[in-house]
């Protein structure tokens, strides 16, 4: 049996020189994160395509990969780029860099060659370990990433070198976005743990609360490891002996539908397009999905409408299988989290705060709502070559996101850049997004602000209707939204196809595109 170190009473002495909460007690390195894993060694731990790995194989794989690396002069401290598409060669890299005391820097597998050329230029890794070749980077400082599963490199033991100090960093990932270069999130050893801490504890799966003898756990992983929100689901799942499948290329509704029903899935998460997109599979009853019974959303606000599609096309998840969280990059991962019971009784919610999260609205408006700000220590350290004030002196993590509070449960209202304002007037997209989400035609929408000579901006709607119902006309979404919305707030331009939304990488809307091609 584990020994508890993965304690649940609530420490507010602080941290990193200001105030705030910590778990007690807690692991303060990864040795210590990863020590209970060696009893899962005969499971299954990663599955793609035909390739199975177990935890025995995985950790035999990693000892090789640590190796290699210290072969290839990495020391404690040195920046180790990965720049691949999920895979489990890209898993091995990533702990073999952690145990041999580098920084893992996740670079964004679908970034243009422009954003690749300022991430190295930024980041100046030791090392960059890829699927594919890079013109940037001499062929002396590159390790193919397919070698750290080939069974080409040799595995003698080795011992980790990890930086024991908590505040160092340990991990390097990019925000993403519509517009500008990526900047780069420095994540402590603090931060990453804490994120883990946080989700197993109020789920009640810490490593000393398992039971071994209890069926394994199969959980679908469609998001970018390379993202936090997939980064922390691989650890969850590796500190509670869990199978992760991981879908070939890019993300695919039919693939999602045949593996969920293959392996025997239970939890697959992601963003609410992905679970739109499932939802409307042509082929989505032919599928045996009843082994699915968890499917938290996250990554966007998530319409009410889209939950209650849910509760009818997967009935097993009506009652606690649905969730919703919410948190960025430079959070760590997730600040809050809903439950089932949650999004029934405070529709729209985001959720209550994790244990050691703390949310305040800064500056609220006559109806509560402000810039949501959070101190958790799993907030970033910092971005690499900015120092902006988005985490202030006390620790505040200032999100740029809209929202308020009601009985201590969150409500997102938008981003701070995710507002329209049409002659004075603030319209927040998500909210108009929201309501003409409830059509019942409705399957996609995205609100965007377009230039107007008088009013400086007007709100359009790009809306996504569903293949072989009649298309909603303009006039009659207008008179759908008009009991909800404030009549500066129903958009005044419209396009009403059949035609998927354009997304960014981890299948976020891409509003830049829509609104270049409005204009």
């Amino acid at each position: 049996m584990p020994d508890a170190r993965w304690g649940s009473d609530i420490d507010a002495a602080g941290y990193a020189g200001h105030p705030g909460l910590q778990y007690s007690p807690r692991p303060t390195t990864f040795a210590q994160v990863f020590a209970d894993t060696q009893r899962w060694a005969e499971r299954t731990f990663l599955v793609h395509g035909e390739h199975r790995m177990t935890y025995a194989a995985f950790t035999e794989a990693v000892n090789a990969g640590t190796a290699a690396l210290r072969d290839d002069g990495v020391q404690p401290g040195d920046r180790i780029m990965l720049y691949a598409y999920n895979s489990p060669a890209w898993v091995v890299a990533l702990w073999s860099a952690w145990r041999s005391g580098a920084v893992p820097v996740l670079a964004n597998r679908w970034w243009k060659q422009t954003e690749v050329d300022h991430a190295i230029g930024l980041l100046d890794p030791h090392l960059v370990i890829a699927d594919t070749s890079l013109e940037c980077v001499a062929p002396s400082k590159t390790r193919d990433v397919g070698g750290f599963t080939d069974g080409s490199l040799a595995s003698p033991a080795v011992g980790s070198s990890e930086i024991e100090d908590p505040d160092a960093t340990s991990v390097i990932l990019f925000t993403s976005g519509s517009s500008g270069l990526p900047k780069a999130v420095e994540l402590s050893r603090r931060a990453v743990i804490a994120n883990q801490h946080n989700v197993l504890a109020v789920t009640k799966r810490l490593p000393h609360q398992l039971n071994p003898a209890a069926p394994q756990s199969v959980s679908l992983a469609s998001t970018p490891m390379f993202h936090v929100g997939g980064l922390s689901n691989l650890l969850s799942n590796y500190l509670t002996g869990g199978r992760v499948v991981i879908p070939e290329g890019r993300f695919d509704a039919g693939q999602i539908l045949g593996l969920i029903e293959r392996e025997g899935v239970h939890s697959w998460g992601g963003v609410p397009t992905m679970a739109i997109r499932v939802l409307e599979h042509p082929d989505f009853d032919s599928f045996d999905l009843s082994t699915l019974r968890s499917f938290p959303l996250g990554g966007a606000a998530v319409p009410t409408a889209l939950l209650d599609r849910m509760r009818v096309r997967l009935p097993q998840l009506a009652g606690r299988g649905l969730g919703n969280t919410w948190g960025m990059t430079e959070s760590g991962g997730f600040l809050t989290s809903a439950t089932g019971r949650d999004l029934q009784q405070y529709p729209g919610t985001v959720g209550r705060p994790y244990p050691v999260v703390e949310i305040v609205i800064d500056r609220p408006d006559a109806d509560g709502v402000g810039e949501i700000l959070a101190r958790s220590p799993t907030v970033m350290n910092g971005y690499v070559g900015i120092d902006d004030g988005t985490v202030d002196d006390d620790g505040w993590l200032h999100t740029g996101d809209l929202g308020h509070l009601v009985d201590g449960y969150l409500f997102i209202d938008g981003r701070a850049k995710d507002i329209v304002i049409r002659g004075g007037e603030n319209i927040g997209c998500g909210h108009v997004e929201a309501a003409l989400s409830s059509h019942p035609a409705v399957v996609e929408v995205a609100a965007i602000g377009l230039p107007h000579p008088d009013l400086g901006e007007e709100l359009a709607a790009v809306v996504v209707h569903r293949e072989g119902d009649a298309a909603p006309t303009e006039d009659e979404l207008r008179a759908h939204v008009s009991d909800v919305l404030a009549h500066f707030a129903i958009p005044t331009r419209w396009h009403i196809s059949t035609a998927a939304l354009p997304t960014l990488p981890g299948e976020k809307i891409d509003k830049k595109r829509l609104t270049e091609r409005f204009s």
